[in-house]
This record gives C-alpha cells, structure tokens and sequence, in this order.
C-alpha cells in the first residue's frame, strides 16, 4: 500500500468522524433544547418586538386533523423557544455589521409582509375584525400597525412615482431611514387613497350637513420635516399629498393647517426618534393650529405642568432592532392641563359602560410610553370637563389622535375620542344622541393614504351594535331533502 493511498485513508477516517461528531453535537443540542422547552417557564410577552407572543392552541382532533393545531403550534414554539430574546438581538447586531452605513445614514430593506403587531405598533390588543385590505395595517406599526412601515402605509401598487435615488441609498417602500440617531419611515403617497379619504369624509359631511361643524387634520410625518435636504429624494414629499386630500373635501368641511405650525417648529422635539408618532409637544402644535381653524384660544404650555417617562425605544426601534437607535433612547413628555375634569373608558365589547380613568395612564413604562396618553388605544374615551363653551367634540383617530386630544380638554365641554379601529357604535347616531357640535378626522398621513384605515373610517357609518351575527346552517338543513324547483325557477335556469 503505498504512502499516499495510507494518507487518504487517514483523511478519510478524520474526516469520519469530524461528521460524525458533528451529528451527535447537533441531536445533542436539538436533544437539549428540546429538554429546555418542556421544562423552562414560556414567555407571553416580547419586550424586545413590544407584542405579545403565540398562546399554546387548544388542543382537538378536529384541528389537529384540519391542519389548524400544528401550524398554530408552530407560531407558538417560534414564539417561545429556549433563549429565543437573546438570538433575536444577536441577530439584530449581525444585521447592522452587515447593514450599510454612510454619514451617518442607514438604509434597511423593506421586510417580508406579515401580521402587523398589536397598534399601533402597538400596543394594546389585537386588532378588530375589519375588511382585508391590501395594505398591511401600522403600526400600528402600528398597528400603531408596527407593520414594514408605521402603522398606516399603503402598499397599493397606484403610488405616485418617486424620483430616482443616488445610486447606492437603495430605497424600498415600506423601509426606513436612518439618520443621525433617528429613525424615518419612508413616505410613498397614493393618489387613488387621497381620493378615496376625501369622499368618506364628504359622506360624513351629506350626511350630517349643518348639524355640526367638521374638521380635518392630516399630520406629516417626521421624514418630511426632519430629512435634510440633501436626503429629500428619498421620500415622496408629503405637502403636496395633503394639499390635494384638503382639495377634494366638501366646502363645509374646514381643514387644519398643522403641517406649518410643525414646521416653524421643526427644531424641537416634536417627534420621536425611534417610534413612529409624535410627541406631546408637537401635538400641542397642531392642537394650536386647530385653534385656529376652530375658533379657539390654546391653553399656554406654561399653564400645564409637564412630566417626563424615560427611558422610550419604540415602534421603529422594535422594527429594525439598530443598535444606533437603542443608544439614542426617546422619552416622552405629557402636560397635565389645569382645571376640571374626568376621564372615562370604553371598553371593547362592553360600549355602553364607563370606567372611571385618567386622560393620562402614568403607569406607563418601558415599550409602552406612549400610552400614557389615554391609556393607549381604546375604542371610546371619554372626558367631562368644566370648560363652560357650550360645545362637545368628537375626535376620529387612529393612535396620533392620542397625543393631540387632552389638549382640547381646555376649550370643549365633552371630548369624545374614538379609535377608528375599535369603535363599535354607529358613528352618526352617537353625534347626533350626544349633542355633539364639532368633529375632527385626525389622521397620519399613512393612514390617510390606506385602504385599511380609511375602510374603517367609511365603516362607522353603517356599523351598528351589536354586530350582526352570521347564519350558521344545521346538520338537520344538510340532510334534508331538497325542493322542487318551481315552473319559474326552472325557467329562468334555462
């Protein structure tokens, strides 16, 4: 046997068993992790993706057999395996060694549709049953829909066309941008949703005629206001797409100009960095351009007092997981207003009974910050004040709505806010049995330019409670024989 056959033979055996360790390694740790998920308690909520996790399915023979149990069991030990927070953020910091990075900017692809977490990105439930849309709800990012992009970005494919990039930024719709510590989701625009937005609102308008007076507010997001000019080819502009919402709206309908106010403020802290809404301040802002529109004089920022729950990473930071992001924490600031006043919940599936709350839940912490201000999204608050105006108010919102109402508490009798999403009464029967004298559409410009959101706004018109529920045919009507067709029928069959 010559030298180098006794050589190959050796390599060959090494190289043996280097597989065959390799395989008792692997059974091993699948063997142990195994182990750990049946022994280790399981986590039910995700602070790092701020959602809560998939729930153990109920076991049946009819699920397990309709295929329903497993694929359940599959989201629900993706949810919960061993170690499961500490691959994630290794994943995360993988990612940005991976991730390209120039002046300080980032651009992160736009990541596989899939179901968009709790609100607004979210933060509290589930969303509600609505008609499918071809735009995955914000977060919400939402949620608040948070989904590829803040929770209220359109996926139609009738967008308007954006410029082309500098080679090399590479820009996806739906994606974000980062840049200085900040995270910006990138605006597309969709002309057919502008169209869309406005006649709901102008059904509200026929409907409701001179009964009451309504108002709408279209909130820019910070990409527009904070992207510095060289950057500015990579989002759609957003002036021109609330110009053309504002355009379209029955003259009766009158318009808030916030996109001004916020920017003669651009240079404060009007937006977060890493989530998608915007802060108190720059709510208090557009609530002053509402002044204007309404006829009303804003309460001074000195007269509030202000309070602070720190530290903040949101929805945007939830989304990509940059480290750039984690060490650049928001906080947020809320104001308590002076004067009188109470607060009530709605609860879902429960309309009709009010539980005592605080506009302000300062037990928030954490991933949830932002729901310090009326306590999240909830699909009714509302607040009893001493105002003395002789005027009540009705605010249709998705989460940007939360920040922004408190602040009418100083200049409305009544203040209800409704979750667009979560209200389950019929929307013109509620302003006129209430009293309501003035109505406010607040909405994001991503939930103005999506099919999901503006549905759900169009839905409040015609949904009544309870909800009517679906026939459900018996095994008696299955077997029972079938009639004749009349001489009629079996003509028009013909």
């Amino acid at each position: 046997m010559s030298q180098n056959h006794m050589e190959q033979e050796k390599r060959t055996a090494r190289l043996a068993k280097a597989k065959t360790a390799g395989c008792v390694l692997f059974i091993a740790a699948l063997a142990a992790m195994g182990v750990l998920s049946a022994v280790l308690p399981k986590p039910t909520v995700s602070e790092e993706e701020k959602r809560e996790l998939n729930k153990m399915p109920e076991f049946s023979w009819k699920a397990l057999f309709g295929k329903e149990y497993t694929s359940q069991f599959d989201l629900f030990y993706a949810d919960t395996f061993p170690f499961r927070d500490f691959f994630v953020k290794t994943g995360a910091y993988l990612e940005e060694a991976r991730g390209f990075r120039a002046d300080n900017v980032k651009i992160y692809e736009e990541p596989a549709v899939g179901p968009a977490p709790s609100e607004e990105p979210g933060v509290t439930g589930q969303e509600p049953s609505r008609p499918e849309s071809s735009a995955p709800e914000q977060s919400g990012a939402s949620s608040e829909s948070v989904s590829s992009a803040p929770s209220g970005e359109s996926s139609s494919s009738q967008a308007v066309s954006r410029p082309e990039l500098p080679e090399g930024e590479g820009e996806k719709r739906g994606s974000l941008f980062i840049y200085n510590g900040m995270a910006l989701p990138i605006f597309g625009g969709n002309e057919w949703e502008v169209q869309h937005y406005a006649n709901v609102l102008n059904q509200y308008a026929e409907i409701l005629g001179d009964e009451v007076q309504i108002y709408d507010l279209v909130i820019p997001s910070s990409i527009e206001l904070l992207l510095p000019d060289k950057y500015k080819g990579i989002s759609t502009p957003e002036k021109p797409n609330i110009d053309s919402i504002y355009s379209k709206l029955d003259s009766r309908i009158k318009t808030v100009n916030a996109y001004d106010a916020l920017m003669s403020h651009r240079d404060e802290y009007i937006y977060f960095g890493t989530d998608h809404h915007w802060t108190g301040l720059g709510a208090y802002y557009a609530y002053c351009a509402m002044g204007e529109a309404a006829g009303f004089e804003p309460v001074k920022l000195e007269d509030c007092e202000k309070r602070t729950i720190e530290p903040f990473l949101g929805s945007l930071y939830t989304q990509s997981q940059d480290v750039e992001l984690k060490n650049n924490p928001d906080h947020v600031d809320y104001y308590i207003m002076p004067g009188e006043y109470q607060g009530y919940l709605y609860q879902r599936g429960d309309p009709f009974t009010a539980y005592p709350c605080s506009p302000w839940a300062e037990y928030a912490t954490g991933v949830n910050s932002y729901s310090v201000f009326l306590a999240g999204d909830q699909p009714l608050f509302e607040i009893r004040t001493g105002a003395g105006t002789g005027r009540k108010i009705m605010v249709f919102k998705e989460s940007f709505g939360n920040a922004f109402s408190p602040w009418l508490i100083n200049n409305f009798d009544t203040v209800y806010v409704a979750d667009i999403r979560y209200f389950e009464l019929n929307a013109i029967d509620f302003i006129r049995e209430h009293g309501v004298t003035d109505v406010l559409f607040i909405n994001n410009i991503f939930a103005a330019n999506t099919n999901y959101q503006v549905s759900c706004i169009e839905s409040l018109i015609y949904q009544q409670w309870p909800p009517a529920e679906p026939e459900e045919s018996s095994g008696d009507e299955e077997d029972a024989p079938e009639e004749e067709p009349s001489e009629e029928e079996e003509t028009e069959e013909e």
